[in-house]
């Protein structure tokens, strides 16, 4: 039986959704889904509502990972290792300033509360099971486990998704076709069908929602549809098998309306930057597996910096910016009370993307702020 964590007699996510406002520095938050190559692609292709529900599911899923990696079925190929020697003075220069730049496991104690931070990837990986093993006595034993999100938000979006189809798809108006002009619906067509989607379809996509589908490399389409689960899913899995509560920190229908609500331009001006710096996805989904068992995850983060310029992106650093701002810095300001509330005086395993770690406003400097000794775990 699943356990909601109660706060002063109301649900912790009951009190989030009486009292969160929507923000509106997250308006531009998954302008750039280079960091999110894990979506949704062929929901229009299913007639059953249960299976376009389960579709969508993966969509969600994706504006919860500020981490880009996939399956070691994209190959092995580093990009970072490819770096010149310019490039790669550079990308160390974009990381040195942040706190905790390297380590996806830590252990923060104060006053005989413990708790165990781990950097998640959201999807399936092999070389997640000695992480899972690690964690599995301390979760056991936990008060509580923090997500981003659970499984049931996921699914309650999934439904608002099937529900009010205008959010994920044009139902009016023109077309992506019109909206991105001749060049650039080009390149979208046929990114499209390298993911065996024809185009008709695509094109009444929103524009948010066509990113996100661009971001998947075709090497990570099979195991959308495979029930294989990423860390945090398998935590959550055994959380509830142990009847270990669950607490959330997004308010994922509020992300997700933010995300839908974006002005018309902003979301094609992130397409558009998908469109250009994404041309081999599964060399950067690779890349960013790498980083993250290497434990480089901030560098994994900032790379997009150096691949943005690679492209000539016209704006790319400013784009990267505001979405640094919003997806990262933004989000992890926001979880900072909500963590040390839910932490206080317990026992607890975070799980979190693993790109909210690092930095001045990440997880472990929050933890820092409120009083625990962090070590590596």
């Amino acid at each position: 039986m699943r356990l909601r964590m109660e706060v002063q007699g109301q649900s912790f996510r009951d009190q989030r959704r009486d009292h969160q406002k929507p923000d509106s520095s997250l308006k531009n938050s998954f302008r750039a889904p280079l960091f999110c190559p894990f979506a949704l692609s062929e929901c229009l292709q299913h007639k059953d509502e249960g299976i376009m529900k389960k579709m969508i599911a993966a969509c969600i899923a994706a504006l919860f990972l500020p981490t880009a990696a996939l399956s070691q079925t994209c190959g092995t190929r580093d990009l970072i290792a490819e770096l010149s020697s310019d490039d790669r003075a550079r990308l160390d220069a974009y990381v040195a300033p942040h706190p905790y730049p390297v380590g996806n496991l830590w252990r923060a104690e104060k006053d005989g509360s413990t708790v165990i931070v781990a950097g998640t990837l959201h999807v399936p990986d092999p070389r997640m099971s000695p992480i899972v093993e690690k964690i599995v006595p301390h979760l056991a034993a936990a008060d509580l486990l923090i997500l981003e999100a659970t499984s049931q938000d996921e699914a309650e979006l999934a439904n608002l998704a099937a529900e009010k189809p205008e959010f994920f798809f044009i139902t009016e108006g023109p077309t992506l076709i019109d909206l991105l002009g001749e060049e650039d619906w080009a390149k979208a067509e046929a990114r499209l069908g390298a993911l065996g989607m024809p185009g008709f379809l695509g094109a009444k996509f929103q524009p948010w929602y066509m990113n996100l589908t661009l971001a998947i490399p075709p090497c990570a389409l099979s195991l959308m549809q495979t029930g294989e689960r990423g860390l945090d899913r398998q935590l959550e899995a055994l959380a509830m098998d142990d009847n270990v509560p669950l607490a959330a920190l997004d308010d994922s229908e509020t992300v997700l309306r933010l995300f839908a609500d974006e002005p018309i331009e902003d979301q094609l001006d992130g397409l558009r930057l998908t469109l250009n710096t994404q041309d081999d996805g599964d060399a950067n989904t690779s890349t960013l597996i790498n980083a993250y068992f290497d434990g480089r995850t901030r560098e994994g983060w900032e790379f997009a910096r150096i691949a943005i310029d690679q492209a000539g992106i016209e704006n790319g650093q400013e784009l990267f910016e505001e979405v640094n701002q919003s997806l990262l810095i933004g989000r992890n300001q926001d979880w900072e009370p909500k963590i040390a509330e839910l932490v206080a005086g317990k026992d607890v395993v975070l799980a979190v993307g693993a790109a909210h770690l690092s930095g001045e406003t990440g997880v472990l400097r929050a933890l820092e702020r409120a009083g625990y000794v962090l070590e590596a775990f």
